[in-house]
């Protein structure tokens, strides 16, 4: 089963995946696309006639929220995973009442830390990219943290915030940062655990890769995390310690998707580390069955 929020394109790729792995699939989007998913279902259900394979692989639940909790509280037929695509409330009202194993995904909160060897070319490009080509995906960057010690610091900062301003991002900072001109000191240390989903970022000064490291597991979204630096022992030491589904060396988080990572059609990037974490493709949504053949052995 999948609970998404908006997106029809969830209604074809989702029941795609789950068809072509074996998968009966229930669909459960939300009233923002109901018109969209209902229809592309009428498809769906079409192009299964007329293969003469039962509708029943795919069926759209147009339920209400509190038909919606029911169901997960009381099955009315047999649900072996349910992955919630959308925000943190729906993904909270999803794991309180499941009564089977629940994947999240979407959540993204994901860090980019500016190593004092980094390339600050590398870096400016790396950080715009991940911040405004796409505020509404779960793989775009919401926080940077710049080491104390990187050469020529103070114009590098001056020039990623003149970059992030003529995108109209909104550029909040810690007491060091927040002294430079646009960007505001944020109020509460808890503005680190958030996900903006919207043209705005956190700078934070750090003074070290092990601080760096500290900050993103203390309150990354275990999404995807980005070391920018010419130093390939520094990277390699970040990328073994972050707990992130994906890290990456001078790239962009926004790479953390299925077809990206050559998954064909991807179900949701897993935040979790059971069963699976990362994109999810088809492979993701098999498993185990042994088959043992004999003449009579005994043990």
């Amino acid at each position: 089963m999948i609970i998404y929020e908006s997106r029809p394109d969830v209604t074809v790729e989702a029941t795609g995946i789950a068809f072509k792995s074996g998968n009966k699939i229930l669909l459960k989007g939300g009233k923002e696309s109901l018109n969209s998913n209902l229809k592309i279902v009428d498809l769906w259900h079409k192009a299964l006639a007329q293969n003469n394979i039962s509708t029943e692989w795919v069926e759209y639940l147009n339920y209400s929220r509190t038909e919606t909790q029911s169901f997960l509280q009381h099955p009315t037929q047999k649900v072996d995973l349910i992955v919630p695509r959308g925000g943190e409330k729906l993904i909270a009202f999803v794991k309180q009442y499941a009564t089977c194993p629940v994947i999240v995904s979407g959540r993204g909160n994901n860090f980019i830390y500016v190593d004092e060897e980094a390339n600050l070319e590398i870096a400016l490009k790396v950080i715009l990219n991940a911040k405004t080509t796409k505020i509404s995906a779960c793989n775009a960057a919401d926080k940077v943290l710049i080491n104390s010690n990187l050469p020529i610091r103070e114009t590098f900062i001056k020039k990623l915030i003149e970059k992030l301003k003529e995108f109209n991002v909104e550029i909040l900072g810690d007491a060091e940062l927040s002294t430079f001109e646009n960007v505001t000191a944020f109020k509460d240390e808890s503005i680190w655990f958030e996900e903006f989903l919207d043209y705005k970022i956190v700078l934070g000064s750090v003074n070290s890769s092990a601080e760096a490291i500290e900050k993103i597991n203390k309150y990354g979204g275990g999404h995807s995390a980005v070391i920018i630096t010419k130093n390939e022992e520094t990277a390699t030491a970040f990328m073994e310690s972050v707990d992130s589904a994906a890290v990456y060396q001078n790239a962009s988080t926004r790479f953390t998707d299925g077809g990206q990572f050559g998954l064909g059609g991807e179900l949701a990037i897993s935040t979790d580390k059971l069963h699976h974490r990362g994109p999810m493709g088809l492979q993701h949504l098999v498993t185990n069955k042994w088959y043992i053949y004999g003449n009579g052995q005994i043990r």
